[in-house]
């Protein structure tokens, strides 16, 4: 037993998933007095849409592997503060034509309430199921969040928003583990685990469900009905239902056979006070720049000038090489070591890291407020395409330039 653990109580959160169920149990063998808690984040009667995939809507089946383990359980109702910091930012921002990442801020929400539960049990200690590595700066007194050592299915991403008040309570018992390793631990554990769908939705913010939860959460008139347009030549092609039932980057768009789509053109801007949707083919689409706000860095994260990093633009995707370039009022230029294809949606959550591969550590975190390429002193989100070889056509109304 650890003699330091032997007399101390965590708080731990628990999702009725085999991740969250191995840390509960090896918390427990260390000697922790461990707490199970269950979050309840849609209130009786509500639909979850997408977010049923991803939050736990029966709390009994968390109960009985609290009962398994022999160790306390507690149900919180956590639906207030995750409709303020996810739901209603996610209506605000499908209504503005943007994206969001709803898995960061849950998990902030989950920090936050398990430190408030925390102080009733007269403790500071909080524990989860991630994939990542919370560690003490000696030297500074201030604590990191790392990277797993699983790298493929680390999870530092949607904990990169956290906090040092939170860091500072967080063990993270899966951070030296592999998945795989997790898993065999699991079996050993004999409870009925809750599976989680396997769908091939690759976000959140693109799964058909949402549209239903905008619908709840919304006025009809801030779901523009509008027109769908060709971005090069301003064509009109058809009429749609709704703004809500489009997201930029979205091909394979639904036409009817009068007014047939190019499926090999994707949404490349949404205007939402006119009811705009402008498509195009994909193959001009760039970025080499982005300008973010509401930057945090990490603990004694030296920002007076301008430093390299690595950007991940999403949890599965590859981290970027970058450098930052910091301005007032939490903003920053990022400037990509390479031009990119495609597009970054405003909205989009971004992680930076100090190094690419194993024990990389999270320096920061912001929101892109905009992004593209910069050409002729102008800074231009989407392609400018010529009337001729000589006259460079005006931009169409849905494209924007900027001077930084």
């Amino acid at each position: 037993m650890n003699e330091k653990a032997s007399n101390q109580t965590v708080l731990i959160a628990l999702t009725g998933g085999v991740e969250s169920t191995v840390a509960a149990y090896l918390l427990k063998k260390q000697g922790y007095r461990c707490i199970g808690i269950g979050l309840q984040f849609f209130e009786a009667g509500e639909s979850p849409g997408p977010f049923g995939d991803v939050i736990v809507s029966d709390l009994t089946k968390i109960k009985s592997i609290c009962t398994y383990l022999d160790i306390p359980f507690y149900a919180v109702n956590a639906s207030e503060m995750f409709a303020d910091y996810v739901l209603d930012p996610v209506v605000g921002r499908v209504l503005s034509g943007h994206t969001f990442e709803p898995m960061v801020f849950l998990n902030y929400v989950l920090m936050e309430v398990l430190l408030e539960k925390a102080k009733k049990f007269n403790t500071n200690l909080i524990a989860t199921g991630h994939y990542a590595k919370v560690l003490k700066n000696q030297k500074t007194g201030s604590f990191e969040l790392l990277t797993a050592n699983d790298l493929e299915h680390d999870q530092s991403y949607i904990l990169s928003r956290l906090e040092q008040k939170h860091l500072a309570s967080l063990i993270l018992p899966l951070s030296e583990i592999r998945k795989k390793e997790v898993e065999k631990i699991g079996e050993l554990i004999k409870v009925e685990y809750l599976k989680r769908p396997k769908g091939n939705v690759p976000h959140i913010m693109r799964d058909p469900r949402m549209k239903v939860l905008i619908e709840e959460r919304s006025p009809k008139d801030l779901r523009r009905t509008g027109t769908i347009y060709d971005y090069r030549n301003e064509n009109s092609i058809c009429e749609h239902l709704g703004i809500h039932l489009y997201y930029v980057g979205q091909n394979n768009l639904p036409s009817k056979p009068e007014t047939q789509i190019d499926p090999l053109k994707q949404i490349v801007s949404i205007i939402p006070f006119k009811g705009n949707i402008f498509i195009d083919y994909p193959d001009r689409l760039k970025y080499s720049h982005a300008l973010v706000t509401k930057f945090i860095p990490a603990a004694n994260l030296d920002i007076t000038l301008p430093i390299g990093a690595y950007a991940k633009i999403g949890v599965k995707s590859e981290k970027i090489p970058c450098r930052i370039y910091f301005k007032n009022n939490q903003t920053c230029l990022i400037d990509f070591e390479a031009e990119r294809p495609g597009l970054l949606v405003p909205g989009t959550f971004i992680a930076f890291y100090n190094r690419q591969g194993e024990k990389g550590k999270v320096i920061g975190s912001a929101i892109v407020e905009v992004a593209g390429v910069f050409a002729n002193e102008q800074f231009n989100t989407l392609p400018v395409y010529r009337k001729d070889s000589d006259e460079e056509e005006e931009q169409n109304a849905n494209d924007e330039r900027f001077t930084f």
